[in-house]
């Protein structure tokens, strides 16, 4: 076949342009919108939108309307043996409200958390509990629990800032080293779930397989840093959720120190068949 001219080929390019310009501008894609509001240069957005996608990508996220999974937080607190282990049954709502319910599971007076945007309620045994000190943390653990959760797909909110902090090859927390990362500094214009506005939070993109492979944080109150690291990725439904997350102690350098805590997720459903009544706690019984 003969290969055309640059004749035969510039009058259908020329008519071509002509008419996408009439046709106005390209429609945008607000996923890539969002990727460019909250990040502060190229390579911040191009690690940002390959991370989403390689998770299972911001559409099919979006359409998720609730989760549940079983948790096992495992403590260490620095020691070789575990000190404490815990296990819930963790429910979210995935919309713009705060909605997380928290039951505690394999133990004679399981306590149930329920947090729906600002309203709060705790039981134990069936009862409510009046301590406030207790309930304050119970709260806040809520919030952490569903920041962490939706940890990445929260970086692109509208109150986080992500500044590139180039590449960088982690420190071995096991057997098998990391590779080269790119690095995205996560800031917020205001107090969120995920901290104060001093806080910072550095995630590790792997530049092999584009997921997080750590997160090293900073808490300012406490002049605190630790090390997140992140492994058994697993598919549920198209979503791919870090099924075991490891805190060790750490400092600015973002060392592996002493092993603090294990997450770990475990039959994880998205768009689960549960009411969403279960995010509102009982009513008060003058209030029937």
């Amino acid at each position: 076949m003969r290969r055309p001219r640059v004749a035969d080929t510039a009058a259908p390019v020329v008519a071509l342009a002509a008419l996408l310009a009439a046709c106005g501008p390209a429609p945008s894609d607000p996923v890539l919108d969002r990727v460019r509001l909250v990040t502060d240069s190229p390579a911040a957005r191009s690690a940002v939108q390959a991370m989403l996608q390689a998770y299972g990508g911001f559409p099919d996220w979006d359409r998720r309307q609730n989760v549940e999974y079983r948790y096992t937080l495992t403590f260490y607190g620095g020691q070789p043996a575990p000190l404490r282990v815990s296990r819930q049954l963790q429910r979210l709502g995935l919309g713009d409200e705060v909605q997380v319910y928290i039951e505690d599971l394999e133990t004679p007076f399981p306590q149930v958390a329920r947090l729906d945007g600002e309203l709060f309620s705790l039981t134990e045994g069936g009862l409510p509990v009046g301590d406030l000190s207790q309930m304050e943390f119970r709260q806040t653990y809520a919030r952490i629990v569903r920041w962490n959760f939706l940890t990445p797909w929260n970086l692109i909110d509208l109150v986080s800032r992500l500044e590139s902090r180039g590449v960088r090859t982690p420190q071995p927390s096991g057997p098998v080293p990391p590779g080269p990362c790119d690095v995205v500094r996560l800031r917020f214009e205001r107090t969120t779930d995920g901290g104060g506005t001093d806080d910072w939070h550095d995630i590790y993109i792997s530049r092999l397989s584009r997921l997080i492979e750590q997160v090293h944080s900073y808490r300012a109150q406490h002049n605190d840093y630790r090390l997140s690291v992140w492994s058994d990725h697993r598919n549920f439904g198209g979503i791919r959720v870090a099924t075991r997350r490891a805190t060790y102690a750490s400092d600015a350098g973002g060392a592996v120190g002493r092993l603090e805590a294990v997450a770990e997720y475990a039959d994880v459903r998205f768009d689960a068949p549960f009411d969403p009544a279960i995010f509102h706690g009982p009513e008060p019984a003058g209030e029937r």
